[in-house]
């Protein structure tokens, strides 16, 4: 039977336990925030959930929901940043002091037959939060806290009942994204008694049962605040185990009711590493701004020399084990998988971009474009929210007496542009702010004399649609100065780089309409000595590759 999901609490519980009956298991373990919620509804007292070795459901909802979380932490002396509950839109007011952290009060939420996940955000500016809490508080409330600046590290637990058993420390090195998140290299060490006595604090008012990690920021004086409570297995548990503290062994005795032996000794600064996420960590570290304060970067030449430690016998990798060599080659597969992919995908992105930009040149140079009217043009983005609305309008006032359309393929309709457009684009004079997104239509295609798309995978996305219509299809960003395949989306980003996108787009359409104006002005001259104007595109420009 195929699992169901989380979010069909009633489906997943009564799968786990036909599961359960026809194997008998001794220990289940939430390998997800979804599914411990969906174990969370199971009473206290149900065999299933006393070997899932949860805690009680007051227990495990003050650590699920951050608010009481934190309040709990307050209530103990345990430090927690200065923190702003929002939960409604109409209570939201504007922020004075960035950088600052917007969390979702819990991190997973059922909504219907969905599951939801969030995620941090650390906003820079006023549009960054804004449009984060414009999308989030609709699902749950937020708590905005100042940001913490300092190395993220974890105090691992093992309780039965209110009784610590077993503790592990472990401080991360590499987090992706660089913003903050998950380990992807970490390494063992033995924390000041004081974050101990702290973790300890929580856990013990909480009577603990089962396992959970207390994380939080340490700056390099030793402050530290306290960031959430995870209340299952956390992504880490390798170096655990490698180190000597085998929590999920634990477990599977308090599930089954034996003994848990005494806390095992285990390594300090022991290393571990997940080399999938790390590579792509090690890719940001290098193509990072390190000025940045907000980028958790390490030297570029010291995280390279690293991966040589394993040869020094005080490092592992997760899901490699010389002793099972059947598992090991799991993840080297999928690794190597994944880079011939990419190749791949990067070589056919080089060779679209390479055939579009000699059709571009081949569409300047053409002598079926100086002879035919180009008056009705159409601007095409994904969403139609951002790029091709703000081109359009540029496009209108460049060439008021052409017809100027934009549209999308996303197929949502009515959407607004987001704050963080709007705002840098009337600082530029152009007026975004009552467009509504509009889908594509095969009328829009075919009465287009040139369409202009804002990257490949646009242009892709016409092809794929519209294949009739790639010979009067070109990018935008090739009329700029720069030349540019690509003209990234400014939704989200930062001012600085919302003002660095919309000016691209005002200088390549400035350019197009030069040019435009030079086709129609040898146009009228070719009228004027009696030549025939062509109805079509020179058939010269289908040869170019349509869409691969």
């Amino acid at each position: 039977m195929r699992q169901p999901s989380a979010a069909n609490t009633a489906g997943f519980l009564s799968w786990l336990s036909e599961l359960d009956a026809e194997r008998g298991y001794g220990l289940i373990v939430a390998g997800t925030d979804a599914s411990l919620l969906a174990l969370r509804q199971l009473p206290e007292s149900d065999p299933l959930r006393a070997r899932a070795v949860l805690p009680t459901d007051a227990s495990l909802d003050a650590a699920l929901d951050k608010e009481q979380t934190r309040q709990l932490a307050r209530s103990l002396g345990v430090p927690v940043p200065d923190t702003i509950e929002i939960g409604s839109l109409e209570s939201i007011v504007p922020a004075t002091d960035f950088p600052i952290v917007l969390k979702p009060v819990r991190s997973t939420i059922i909504v219907g037959d969905r599951v939801l996940s969030f995620v941090p955000v650390i906003a820079r500016d006023e549009q960054e939060r804004l449009r984060c809490l414009r999308a989030w508080v609709p699902h749950t409330k937020v708590l905005q806290q100042a940001y913490v600046p300092g190395r993220g590290v974890g105090v691992e637990f093992l309780y039965d009942r209110g009784c610590k058993l077993w503790q592990f420390a472990h401080e991360r090195l590499h987090e992706w994204p660089l913003t903050g998140g998950g380990s992807t290299y970490r390494r063992s060490w033995w924390p000041d008694p004081i974050l101990v006595a702290a973790s300890e604090a929580l856990l013990n008012e909480l009577r603990w049962h089962g396992v959970a990690m207390v994380e939080y920021k340490v700056a390099a004086d030793g402050s530290f605040y306290l960031m959430e409570i995870n209340p299952r297995l956390w992504g880490s548990l390798a170096l655990a185990i490698d180190a000597g503290v085998n929590f999920p062994l634990g477990l599977w005795k308090l599930a089954r009711g034996e003994i848990v032996p005494p806390q095992p000794q285990y390594r300090k600064n022991y290393y571990t590493r997940n080399l999938a996420n790390d590579i792509k960590w090690m890719k940001a570290n290098h193509g990072a701004n390190h000025s940045d304060s907000l980028l958790m970067t390490r030297p570029r030449l010291v995280s390279t020399l690293e991966y040589l430690r394993p040869l020094t016998g005080r490092e592992s990798w997760d899901h490699f084990d010389v002793r099972d060599l059947g598992l090991t080659i799991v993840p080297l597969r999928k690794l190597a998988t994944r880079a011939l992919r990419r190749a791949g995908s990067y070589a056919r992105e080089r060779l679209l971009a390479w055939r579009l930009i000699k059709r571009h040149e081949h569409l300047r140079r053409a002598e079926g474009f100086a002879a035919r009217s180009m008056r009705r043009l159409l601007f095409l983005c994904h969403g139609n929210i951002c790029r091709s609305p703000v081109a359009a309008q540029i496009a209108r006032e460049a060439l008021a007496d052409f017809h100027i359309e934009s549209a999308g393929f996303f197929d949502q309709t009515g959407r607004c542009s987001p704050t963080n457009v709007i705002a840098v684009a009337r600082s530029m004079g152009i007026d975004v702010s009552q467009w509504r997104s509009r889908r594509v239509t095969a009328d829009q295609i075919a009465h287009a004399d040139l369409i202009l798309v804002m990257d490949l995978k646009n242009y892709r996305s016409l092809a794929s649609e519209f294949p009739e219509a790639v010979a009067r299809t070109t990018l935008l960003g090739l009329f700029g100065p720069e030349r540019s395949v690509n003209i990234r989306n400014p939704d989200g980003r930062s001012e600085a780089e919302t003002r660095r996108i919309l000016q691209q787009i005002s200088s390549a359409v400035h350019s197009l309409a030069g040019w435009l104006k030079e086709v129609h002005a040898a146009r009228e001259g070719r009228r004027t000595r009696g030549v025939g104007a062509a109805d079509r595109i020179s058939p010269a420009l289908d040869s170019a590759e349509g869409g691969s």
